[in-house]
């Protein structure tokens, strides 16, 4: 019996080294990867960043919007409808890749696109010239959102446009209701 336990030593500590071996061998092939990876940068330990282009979006005109729901409309909105411009800085920007996020107060929500212009609660949807996605140099378009809660209309909102590739265009206001929209909740119709 004592030669079968000295064997079953020297096999558990065959294993040990060969498992030190092995996790030795693959922490220095991945350090040398990281500094392969780092390239330019400085510090071998800091994180490549990748850095947007400039913004070719820009806001156009005020934020403005309603409510769908009848008790709360003047002091609350959950439609949001934001015009923005491309700046003629490159080529087309292809808003069915681009990223919405509003905020106001302690409301943080990024908008999923929607498939049509009637949009369900958390989604957005843009109303481009000509139709399609692509938003040309020079050409405006509106940005209809549909949040997925009620947002006070005496918080600041802001949204955040971001394009693939660039730097999101930020529009910051308070939510306006246009004209039409407040002459309707001052004097309802009567029967």
């Amino acid at each position: 019996m004592g030669g079968s336990e000295a064997y079953t030593h020297l096999e558990l500590a065959a294993i040990f080294a060969a498992f030190v071996a092995v996790t030795t061998l693959f922490s220095l092939v991945s350090l040398g990867a990281s500094f392969m990876d780092v390239g330019s940068s400085s510090d071998p330990g800091e994180y490549p960043v990748l850095v947007a282009g400039e913004p070719r979006l820009a806001p156009a005109g005020e934020v403005t919007g309603s409510s769908s729901i009848p008790g709360l409309s003047g002091t609350f909105v959950d439609t949001v409808a934001v015009r923005v411009v491309h700046t003629g800085e490159g080529e087309a920007v292809d808003l069915s890749r681009a990223t919405v996020t509003v905020t106001a107060g302690t409301y943080l929500e990024v908008l999923t696109p929607s498939g049509s212009s009637f949009s369900e609660p958390g989604t957005w949807s843009a109303a481009l010239p000509g139709g399609g996605t692509l938003l040309f140099p020079g050409d405006e378009c509106t940005i209809r959102l549909c949040l997925d809660r009620p947002v006070s209309l005496d918080e600041a909102l802001t949204v955040l446009v971001r394009p693939e590739g660039s730097a999101p265009c930020s529009i910051t206001g308070r939510v306006r209701i246009p004209a039409a929209d407040a002459d309707a909740l001052s004097s309802p119709d009567k029967d």
